[in-house]
């Protein structure tokens, strides 16, 4: 799994709360660059969002099954493709060909058509 772009999407996904949300206003800072995610889970304006978001991972983590934990991983090895399609290439246009004149006289033989 690309982490780089899931993260990216994460972000993306999180920039879209409230202007009070916390977790939206930490991904536009760390989309914008203004902040890393490392000086973001540091800072005390966000660090205890961090650490209450690891808390509950774990003890997610600590209720689910093997089986489950390797459904899970599955389900995010895909994540990145599906809250961030790769960008597909762009489609030229199909052109039309334009009528080519026609300049060619019947009238005019080649020396080679009389063999």
């Amino acid at each position: 799994m690309d982490e780089k772009r899931a993260l990216q999407s994460v972000l993306r996904l999180l920039s879209g709360g409230g202007r009070r949300d916390p977790a939206a206003e930490m991904a536009r800072e760390v989309l914008s660059g203004r902040m890393t995610l490392r000086e973001a889970g540091n800072s005390l304006a966000y660090g205890e969002m961090f650490t209450q978001a690891v808390a509950d991972a774990a003890a997610t983590m600590e209720a689910t099954t093997p089986q489950q934990r390797a459904e899970a991983q599955a389900a995010l090895a895909h994540a990145a493709d599906v809250l961030d399609p790769p960008p597909t290439p762009p489609v030229a246009p199909t052109r039309r060909r334009a009528p080519v004149d026609d300049d060619w006289d019947e009238s005019v033989t080649s020396p080679w058509d009389d063999r």
